[in-house]
C-alpha cells in the first residue's frame, strides 16, 4: 500500500483510493480507510463545509462507527440524544416508536446537524494523516487494468490524480455517476417540503422528536443543539418553484393550518427554505474500478433519518473490502470480487431503506384511524421501525439473490444470526475476521477446522449472541461486523469453513471467502 505522507495539497498524485466528495459518506470512508493504514485522498468542489443543516439524525449503528473511531463523545457533545419518535394526529391520537432495548450500548439516536458531523469527521481524518483537498472539481476519469486516472480542476488549473480505485460520494447530483453513465431512476414527491429552524415559542421535549399530522399535511419537530428546533415536512399539497422564496410569516401561517397551535410556532425563525423529496436508486453501484456511495447511489424520504446513516454503512462496507483488495491479488477492473459484493449488498440495503421510509401511506392511516381496529393496524405498521431505522439489524441477501429483493422488516425478538446478518454487541476488527465461539468452547479458531481465513481472531459469544442461534454454533464474522458463515458441528465430527448453518440449523456447502481476497 501507499503510506500517508500527510500532504495538505496535491504535491504528488498517487493514492490507493480517491474519494470524490467530502460529505458525511466520503469523510467517514476516509476515516475508515486511514484507520486501516490505507492511503487515500478526499476532494470536494466546495472550499468549506456548508453550514446549512441538512441531515440531522445519527442512529445507533452510526454511533457505533463513531465509537470505533474514538469520535462518539465529540459528536454527542454537538448533538441532542433522542429516546423516541412520537406521532401526534389532529384527532388527538399519539403513536410512539421507542429505541430503548435495542442490542447496542447506544439505544437511542442523536440529533446532530450534518455540518457538525462533517466537522468531527474532517478533523479526525486530517489527524489520521488523511489528505483533504477542497476547491477541486472532478471532471472525468479513465482507467486501465491497473489504475484510475482522474482529472480535477481548480483555481490553479488541472490536476491529474492516479489511484487504484475511485469512489463517487459526490451527492445527489453526482458527476461521477453521470460520467459513468449510470442511470438514477426513481420518483419525486409531488409536493414541496417546507423547513424552518429557530427558537420555539413554547418549550419542547428535548429527548424526543415528533411528527404532527394534520388533515392535509404533516411536519416533524426535531430538537437541535442550543435550544433550537427544526420544523419540516409536507405541510400541504403545494409545490413551489425552485426559485420561490418562502418568508417566515408564510411558513408559520401554513404550519398553523395543521391545527396544533403554539406547539409548532417559532419565536424566531433563523432559516426558512423549501425542497423536493426524491426516492432514487442507481442502476449499478460499481463500474470497473469506480464505485458509488451515499447520496450518489441512493436517495430516500427524510422519514426516519436514514440518508446519512446509509452512507455511513456504505463506508463501512467499502473500507474493509478495499483493505482486502489492496493486501491481496487484484481481480482487475472487470473481475468479480469484493466490489461486486459491495454493490449487491448495499444496493439491497438502499432498496429496503426506501421501503421503510416511504411513510406517506402510514401518515394517511394515522389521519383516518378512529376505531380500535384502525389504531391497532397503525401500531402493527410501526412495529420493527426502531430496529430498521437503527440499522443495527441489517441482513444482507444471499449471494444467489438479485441483491434488491425486499427483506422482511427486522424485529429484535425474532432476529437470528445467519449469513449476511449484522452481529449485535460485536466490535469487529477493522482488518481481520473474527470467530465467535459458543459458550464453553476452546478459545481458538484452529479447533473449528481448516479453511478459516488466515489471521482470524477468536472470542466468546455473549449470552445474547448465543441466543440468536438456533443451536450451539460458531459464527465467523467479517471485518464489517456481518456474518460470513455459521459453523454447526456435524454429528461426531468437527465443522469446517465449508459448512454453513442457516437459521433452520441445516448444513450447506458455502465458500466463506467467496469474492474476498484473504
Amino acid at each position: 500500500m501507499h503510506r500517508e505522507k500527510n500532504h495538505r495539497s496535491l504535491t504528488h498524485t498517487g493514492a490507493d483510493v480517491l474519494i470524490i466528495g467530502a460529505g458525511p459518506t466520503g469523510l467517514m470512508l476516509g476515516c475508515e480507510l486511514r484507520r486501516r493504514g490505507i492511503d487515500c485522498v478526499v476532494v470536494d468542489r466546495e472550499t468549506r463545509i456548508d453550514r446549512r443543516t441538512r441531515a440531522v439524525m445519527v442512529h445507533a449503528a452510526g454511533l457505533e462507527q463513531f465509537q470505533a473511531l474514538g469520535l462518539r463523545a465529540e459528536l454527542e457533545a454537538r448533538g441532542v440524544p433522542q429516546q423516541q419518535i412520537s406521532f401526534h394526529t389532529y384527532r388527538g391520537a399519539t403513536y410512539t416508536i421507542g429505541f430503548a432495548g435495542l442490542d447496542t450500548a447506544y439505544p437511542y439516536y442523536l440529533n446532530v446537524p450534518q455540518p457538525e458531523a462533517e466537522a468531527v469527521l474532517a478533523g479526525a481524518y486530517r489527524d489520521m494523516g488523511g489528505r483533504l483537498i477542497r476547491g477541486l472539481r472532478y471532471e472525468r476519469h479513465t482507467e486501465d487494468a491497473d489504475e484510475v486516472r482522474a482529472e480535477l480542476t481548480g483555481e490553479e488549473g488541472t490536476h491529474l490524480v492516479t489511484a487504484r480505485y475511485l469512489v463517487g460520494a459526490d451527492g445527489a447530483g453526482s458527476t461521477v455517476r453521470e460520467r459513468l453513465g449510470v442511470e438514477f431512476p426513481g420518483v419525486t414527491y409531488p409536493m414541496s417540503y417546507l423547513l424552518a429552524e429557530g427558537t420555539p415559542a413554547v418549550p419542547v421535549a428535548r429527548d424526543e422528536s415528533a411528527m404532527y399530522i394534520g388533515p392535509a399535511g404533516a411536519v416533524s419537530l426535531l430538537p437541535l443543539p442550543d435550544g433550537l428546533v427544526r420544523i419540516a415536512g409536507p405541510v400541504s399539497a403545494a409545490q413551489f418553484d425552485r426559485a420561490t422564496t418562502v418568508e417566515a410569516a408564510e411558513f408559520q401561517l401554513t404550519v398553523d393550518r395543521l391545527g396544533f397551535g403554539s406547539t409548532l410556532r417559532l419565536a424566531e425563525a433563523r432559516r426558512v427554505a423549501h425542497y423536493q423529496v426524491h426516492e432514487r436508486l442507481a442502476d449499478s453501484f460499481r463500474t470497473g474500478r469506480a464505485v458509488l456511495a451515499g447520496d450518489a447511489a441512493h436517495l430516500n424520504s427524510p422519514a426516519g433519518g436514514q440518508a446519512m446513516n446509509t452512507g455511513f454503512g456504505d463506508a463501512a462496507a467499502l473500507a474493509w473490502r478495499f483493505g482486502h483488495l489492496l493486501d491481496g491479488p487484484d481481480p482487475g477492473p472487470a473481475g468479480p470480487g469484493p466490489l461486486d459484493d459491495y454493490a449487491r449488498e448495499r444496493r439491497a440495503v438502499a432498496s429496503d431503506v426506501a421501503r421503510t421510509t416511504g411513510v406517506l401511506g402510514l401518515l394517511d392511516a394515522m389521519r383516518e384511524a378512529v376505531t380500535p381496529a384502525a389504531h391497532q393496524a397503525v401500531e402493527d405498521a410501526l412495529s420493527g421501525l426502531a430496529e430498521a431505522w437503527s440499522q443495527l439489524y441489517v441482513t444482507y441477501p444471499a449471494a444467489a439473490s438479485d441483491g434488491a429483493a425486499a427483506q422482511e422488516r427486522p424485529h429484535r425478538d425474532t432476529y437470528r444470526l445467519r449469513p449476511g446478518a449484522r452481529v449485535p454487541g460485536h466490535t469487529p476488527d477493522p482488518r481481520r475476521f473474527t470467530l465467535l465461539l459458543p459458550p464453553g468452547s476452546e478459545p481458538s479458531a484452529d479447533a473449528w477446522g481448516t479453511g478459516i481465513p488466515e489471521g482470524t481472531l477468536s472470542a466468546g459469544q455473549t449470552p445474547r449472541q448465543a441466543a440468536l442461534l438456533p443451536v450451539p454454533a460458531a459464527v465467523l464474522v467479517r471485518p464489517d461486523g456481518h456474518v460470513a458463515t455459521v459453523l454447526i458441528p456435524p454429528p461426531g465430527g468437527r465443522p469446517t469453513a465449508g459448512e454453513r448453518g442457516e437459521h433452520t440449523g441445516q448444513a450447506h456447502h458455502h465458500d466463506v471467502t467467496k469474492g474476498v481476497a484473504v
